[in-house]
Formats: C-alpha cells, sequence, structure tokens
C-alpha cells in the first residue's frame, strides 16, 4: 500500500469515527430535549398535586388535634434535592416521576386514615358521651348544694373543672381500648365540655 493510499484510508476511519461521535451527541441531544420537554409537561401536575395533599395532610391533623406539620423543605432537603437532579433532563424528569408515585402511594394512605377517621367517630362517641353525661349529672348536683347566689359560678368553673377530667378520662380509655384508632380529640371535647357550658348558659338567662 502506497503512503497516499495509507493517509487516504486513515482519513476515512477518522470521518467515520467523527460521524459516530457526531450521531451519539446529536442522540443524547435529542433524548435530552424529550426529556425537558416531558419533564416541562408534567411538573404542573405535580405541582398541583403537592398542593392538594397538603391541604389534605393539614385538614387531617386538626381533625385529630395534632399539631400541623411542617410542609416546607429545609435547607438539607434543597439540597440534596438539587443534587437528585444535577445529572440533567432526563435524572430530573426520572426524579420527577419518581415523586409523582411517591405522591400516589402517600395519597392511598391519607384515604386510608381518612377512613379510620372517620369510622372512629361513632366507635369513640360511645365513651366520651358517658362520661360527658356523668359529667353534667355531678355538675348539676353540686350546683344544686350550693348558694344561690354561687351556684352560677359552681356551673361553670366547677362544671368546667369535671368537664376537663371527664375529657381527659375519654382520651385515656379510648387510647386503651382502641389503641391503633384515632382518639377524635375535637368530638371529645365538644361532647365533654359543649353540655356543660349549654347548662351554665341556660342558668344565666332564666
Amino acid at each position: 500500500m502506497s503512503e497516499r493510499s495509507a493517509a487516504w484510508t486513515d482519513y476515512l476511519a477518522a470521518a467515520q469515527r467523527l460521524d459516530t461521535v457526531r450521531r451519539e451527541a446529536a442522540d443524547v441531544a435529542s433524548a435530552e430535549a424529550v426529556a425537558l420537554a416531558a419533564a416541562r409537561d408534567e411538573l404542573p401536575t405535580v405541582q398541583a398535586q403537592l398542593s392538594l395533599q397538603a391541604t389534605r395532610l393539614v385538614a387531617g391533623a386538626g381533625r385529630v388535634g395534632a399539631p400541623p406539620p411542617v410542609l416546607l423543605p429545609g435547607p438539607s432537603e434543597q439540597h440534596l434535592a438539587a443534587q437528585a437532579v444535577a445529572g440533567g433532563p432526563a435524572v430530573a424528569l426520572a426524579a420527577l416521576r419518581q415523586a409523582q408515585a411517591t405522591i400516589e402511594v402517600t395519597d392511598g394512605s391519607l384515604a386510608r386514615f381518612g377512613g379510620t377517621a372517620a369510622r372512629g367517630l361513632p366507635r369513640n362517641l360511645l365513651i366520651y358521651a358517658p362520661l360527658s353525661l356523668t359529667v353534667l349529672v355531678v355538675q348539676m348536683a353540686l350546683a344544686g348544694l350550693a348558694d344561690p347566689g354561687a351556684r352560677l359560678f359552681y356551673l361553670l368553673v366547677g362544671g368546667l373543672s369535671l368537664a376537663l377530667l371527664g375529657f381527659a378520662t375519654g382520651w385515656l380509655l379510648v387510647g386503651l381500648v382502641f389503641p391503633k384508632g384515632s382518639r377524635t380529640v375535637p368530638l371529645g371535647a365538644v361532647t365533654c365540655f359543649a353540655p356543660v357550658l349549654l347548662a351554665a348558659l341556660l342558668y344565666a338567662l332564666r
């Protein structure tokens, strides 16, 4: 093979390698463009799901008397999230879809929790209601023994103290009898305190 033929062969091989690299780069760029477009399309849906889920979490915490959860990510969570999507559009799209899958799993858990809490309302009422009736009877008995000038005081202050005791007793009993269920704190508070306040109000207005 002549020197000119060898040079031509090397040139053709280099051209083929260059064309391969160019095609691979074009494929990578095309895949990244597709991933970026898909991520932009799916991001609003994930944001809407997160917003709805945040509302449900806060509402669920309120139903069971728990403090509202902290839903805004802190600096460490933001740093981890930035690292998770640092590999380009394809990695970001995969992380976005993983987040969407996590949201769906959490939605299922929230739905089951909501159903459990709803079923716990009449069940827990069977504990709170008798205690509330007992408190009301004791409240009226103590008020009846008191001097007429101090009767309203006994109805209100004494009744509230008894209602607090009844609510605490009910809260403990619900936890002991149904350890895996919700204690439905708002239901217990209303059941125990409302009759006491109503009795004091009716006496004051008579």
